[in-house]
């Protein structure tokens, strides 16, 4: 009887011991994890970086897509240039190769005449009321290389209307901007009367093609009008043509 109750009491005291220890234990696990407060920081720590990642990768999507944009824009304004440009060229071919066509046509319709030689292949002189118009084409023959650089001089051959006596006049005709500003009275120099001039002026290697509008004296009376080439005071080509 006695014996067994002290194992009773030995049984006791281990169960007492072991939940001692058991509560121990428990009291250190609890110890060391944090608590609501320091959760909750670190929650609410970590939500912010991720939505500053968030920011920062959306901002540099944002960077991307605006780069993107203006790259395929650029592209295609550079695409409509080419395009353009492609075009211009096609209808700048084209009319050379019209223009090269007219001159093959000319060249063959007249005959060529010495190597280098100077010819007026077509002329036409209209009388309009602000002057009188002209349409000249000039040629060389020949493969030249060499560029040719000389004036257009137009002489006209008339009378005037209020003449007591009409005596024929030979005038030499200047183009209607550069007499008008001749007769405005404003001095000019040889450059500035050069520059007016510059319609009659020629450079050209195989042909060259020129219009414009001639001042005729008011009250003078043209017949004809001579159409001649210079090189300087040499008279390479000329044609008369009556009105």
């Amino acid at each position: 009887m006695a014996r067994t109750a002290r194992r009773t009491f030995a049984s006791l005291i281990g169960g007492v011991l072991l939940l001692l220890a058991l509560g121990l234990a428990l009291g250190v696990f609890i110890a060391q994890q944090p608590n609501a407060e320091v959760l909750a920081l670190q929650v609410r720590t970590e939500r912010a970086a991720l939505l500053q990642e968030r920011q920062t990768l959306e901002a540099e999507r944002t960077q991307a897509d605006s780069q993107f944009n203006v790259a395929q824009r650029d592209l295609l304004i550079e695409r409509a240039a080419r395009a353009e440009l492609e075009s211009l060229l096609a209808r700048l071919q084209a009319e050379l190769g019209r223009q090269q066509d007219q001159l093959a046509f000319f060249e063959n319709l007249l005959p060529p005449g010495p190597q280098g030689s100077l010819d007026i292949r077509a002329l036409d002189v209209q009388k309009q009321t602000d002057g009188l118009h002209y349409r000249v084409l000039l040629m060389r023959s020949g493969k030249n290389t060499k560029r040719f650089e000389g004036m257009l001089q137009f002489v006209g051959v008339g009378h005037c209307l209020d003449a007591a006596q009409v005596l024929e006049q030979r005038i030499v005709l200047q183009p209607l901007v550069a007499e008008s500003a001749l007769e405005s009275g404003v001095a000019l120099n040889a450059a500035q009367i050069e520059a007016l001039r510059a319609p009659l002026r020629l450079d050209f290697a195989q042909f060259q093609r020129g219009q414009g509008l001639l001042a005729v004296p008011q009250g003078f009376a043209l017949k004809s009008v001579t159409v001649r080439v210079l090189a300087g005071d040499i008279v390479l080509a000329s044609k008369v043509v009556d009105l």
